[in-house]
């Protein structure tokens, strides 16, 4: 199969989509949060907000 964007709607900690993270990245995707704000790693507990993995030619519309 083929994807160009995979939203992510439930729980994971950050070492469970680091390595991911990092192919995605060496390919030219981006990881995003579901308000289009950029992912970050460090966080007090280690979770991950829901997200968004895709490329960036596939267009996302954020709502408020």
């Amino acid at each position: 199969g083929e994807a160009d964007l995979y939203p992510r709607l439930g729980p994971t900690m950050e070492w469970d989509i680091g390595a991911g993270h990092a192919v995605l990245k060496a390919a030219g995707g981006v990881i995003e949060n579901m308000d289009g704000s950029r992912f970050c790693y460090g966080k007090a507990d280690f979770r991950n907000p829901f997200f968004i993995a895709r490329s960036p030619s596939v267009p996302v519309k954020y709502q408020d």
